[in-house]
């Protein structure tokens, strides 16, 4: 779970009136002085499996940023809605909690004796307050997520085996355990390791470091081992406690016999506070040998890149072992990732040159080319150090260079707190991988200079190849200050075989207060849908494509979701669109959902969700359909409110299915929905890995 950002005092009151809206069903608004603030799930992270009537202790960490103590004879904590797993409906607080302070609060729960998805939602109460909880609002829920399987145990733990590892960086072959501080790069076990979160785990784990080098690197290649249908990647990730410097990129690879290093799953992640649960479904791999590579990447300089992994496991359904095949030495022998050293040197930056990355304004990570395609991309960026950049220059510093020159001057004088788009002509490669180049900054007496609060981070372009890929569009290849505006068009990207935006009407829009028009009403408090375009991305980008602007039900926990009609779904499919709030929503907060039905079912699943709250930045999601190729499948978008509705204003921008060898729009059949969704649409099954250069599969927040 993430925590939310406080915010001023006038927004809270503004945030209080909206709990007297229509449909909203809190029963008291608590005192302006009741507010909380979720710092860490010190216990059962979201997504844990257990066996049925499994009995264990849920510990959340909360901290009291109100002004009101909270004492153990006037606050609770109370059962809010979901599922209650045997815990009572209300709970004393263990101690006096003053402003400022931090407690941890620990409840006894069992497991359902039904195989499923279970969500449990809390708050407080006070005597003399009503009910409070977190959130700008002060009236969000906070969670338990786990997972119930007819058994489940771990199939593979990676800390225990850590030693049966092949472990290498930029800097060649490691030892391990290794040398913590090693130049080289290191890894280590932990058997109580320190989250930037605060969290001491009860739980070993493992601290990476990558050699230190511009964008070095440290991975750990395991044994191969066969994979089962239902087998998921799960762990505990974030920087270690004290590492404030830490900007690392996790990644899953593996390995198929001596073929290519694949990346399965991939996650940028800076010191902020905050720790993320992985949860990937490795169906995809099922009864293949599969060599898994746990992989640490710095993002620019290595520095005070101390990177956890806690309790890595693979967790299989009854529990059982792996099934290790025959010749199970390790060998790696694809490409390690970005080992290209630095070439600007290690020159440190002036004090007064920083740089902060604001979005991809075009080429969203990941996008898909075909080989040797040309291609603008622009980036974002906000001048927060205290020099004007007069004469400065755009520099290549490691990677792929994709055709690009040395360096770029940057034609506009960006004086501090402004905002500057760069763009710059690049080519794809000509043979299919995944590429990324790094970049940096250079002023005007050639030292150069990045992101990050030491000023030492690269930014990047990232692009896959593949297939006959698509073409994102050219921009203006210039480098202005103001953002690109380009006119609205609904029409479809080569390689879409279904626009969700262009047939929104074709859905059946629904909320738990019932079938919906489309397109609504701005406004509705039954929730409504409506087309947008340009999307007014919360990044601050007008994104020229048809976005959906989508708001639940205006009450606690309200939703809406578009049931569209039966798509036969084919190999190689991928579901697209980036994801955010709408700008301007600061008290978004939501959950994105891909729901499915199979055509001639009423039991709807979800495929992938992803917690998205304000935070200024957005997501772009490409998650592999094929586990469901051949079938007739109805998808569903729905959004979730997590607590209160207010704000909720969420964009699905160019939802779309693509595929690399489809030119040409597919039509879905029409089919009747006979039935309107019941007003909590259940989770049953997770089915794929979602696999995003932002990771929608590692969810800061539960997904309700």
């Amino acid at each position: 779970m993430k925590s939310v950002t406080r915010f001023i005092s006038i927004l809270l009151l503004l945030a209080m009136m909206f709990s007297f809206l229509p449909g909203n069903t809190t029963t008291a608004s608590a005192a302006g002085c009741y507010h909380a603030q979720f710092i860490a799930d010190v216990t059962i992270p979201d997504g844990t499996n257990f066996a049925p009537g499994a009995t264990f202790k849920k510990t959340w960490r909360i901290k009291n940023i109100g002004t009101c103590a909270w004492n153990s004879n006037d606050v609770s904590l109370i059962f809010d809605s979901g599922e209650r797993m045997g815990a009572p409906a209300s709970l004393a607080i263990p101690t006096t909690v003053n402003p400022g302070q931090t407690v941890d609060l620990t409840v006894d729960m069992t497991a359902p004796s039904n195989a499923g998805h279970y969500f449990g939602y809390w708050k407080f109460k006070s005597n003399s307050g009503g009910n409070f909880g977190i959130g700008s609002t002060m009236n969000k829920s906070f969670w338990v997520e786990i997972r119930v399987g007819t058994s489940s145990g771990t199939g593979y733990d990676f800390t225990a085996n850590a030693a049966s590892a092949t472990w290498s960086s930029g800097a060649g072959a490691l030892t391990f355990p290794g040398t913590d501080g090693s130049a080289n790069g290191f890894g280590i076990s932990q058997a109580n390791p320190k989250l930037e979160s605060g969290v001491t785990s009860a739980q070993a784990g493992l601290l990476f470091a990558p050699n230190n080098v511009t964008n070095g690197y440290v991975q750990a290649s395991y044994p191969a081992f066969r994979v089962q249908s239902g087998d998921r990647f799960q762990a505990t990730i974030g920087c270690e406690q004290g590492a404030t410097q830490c900007y690392v990129a996790y990644s899953l690879n593996y390995q198929i016999g001596n073929g290519p290093v694949k990346t399965f799953w991939t996650f940028r992640e800076k010191y902020e506070g905050w720790t993320y649960n992985v949860n990937l479904n490795l169906s995809s791999l099922a009864g293949q040998d599969v060599k898994f590579i746990l992989v640490i990447n710095a993002y620019g300089s290595p520095t005070g890149d101390r990177a956890l992994w806690v309790n890595p496991i693979i967790s299989r359904p009854g529990g059982g072992p792996v099934v290790t095949p025959p010749s199970p030495t390790p060998t790696v022998t694809g490409t390690p990732p970005s080992p290209t050293p630095t070439k600007t040197g290690t020159v440190q930056p002036n004090a007064c040159d920083r740089a902060q990355f604001i979005a991809d304004v075009t080429v969203p990570d990941g996008t898909s080319f075909a080989p040797g395609i040309g291609f603008s991309k622009t980036w974002r960026l906000k001048n927060v150090g205290t020099c004007t950049w007069t004469n400065y220059s755009l520099i290549f510093d490691s990677g792929e260079k994709m055709g690009g020159n040395d360096s770029y001057l940057i034609s506009n004088t960006v004086a501090p707190g402004q905002t500057v788009d760069i763009t710059i002509q690049l080519t794809s490669p000509t043979t299919a991988g995944t590429y990324r180049g790094y970049w940096k900054l250079r002023n005007n007496t050639g030292v150069p200079f990045g992101i990050g609060s030491a000023g030492t981070k690269s930014f990047w372009v990232e692009i896959k190849v593949s297939g006959t890929g698509i073409n994102p569009g050219t921009a203006t290849p210039t480098v202005t200050g103001t953002p690109p505006t380009a006119p609205p068009t609904a029409t479809p990207v080569a390689g879409t075989s279904y626009d969700f935006a262009a047939n929104v009407c074709a859905a059946t829009w629904y909320s738990g207060a019932g079938q919906l028009p489309c397109p609504g009403t701005n406004g509705d408090a039954k929730g409504f849908v409506l087309i947008s375009n340009p999307s007014k991305l919360e990044n601050g980008t007008n994104d020229s494509r048809t976005g959906l602007l989508t708001f639940p039900q205006n009450i606690n926990n309200g939703y809406i979701q578009g049931i569209y009609p039966s798509y036969l779904v084919k190999s190689g499919d991928k579901f697209r669109t980036t994801i955010g709030c709408e700008n301007g929503a600061n008290s978004c907060y939501v959950v994105f959902r891909l729901d499915y039905s199979v055509s001639g079912s009423t039991s709807i699943q979800t495929f992938w969700a992803f917690v998205e709250r304000y935070e200024g930045q957005v997501y772009n999601a490409d998650i592999d359909l094929s586990a469901l190729a051949g079938q007739n499948i109805k998808f569903i978008l729905t959004v979730l409110s997590t607590g209160s509705p207010a704000g909720d204003r969420a964009l699905w921008t160019a939802p779309h299915i693509f595929n690399a060898s489809s030119g040409v729009p597919a039509t879905a059949t029409p089919t009747n929905t006979t039935a309107a969704p019941s007003a909590t649409p259940t989770i049953t099954n997770t089915t794929a890995p979602a696999t995003a250069t932002e990771t929608p599969t590692v969810t800061p927040t539960a997904t309700p």
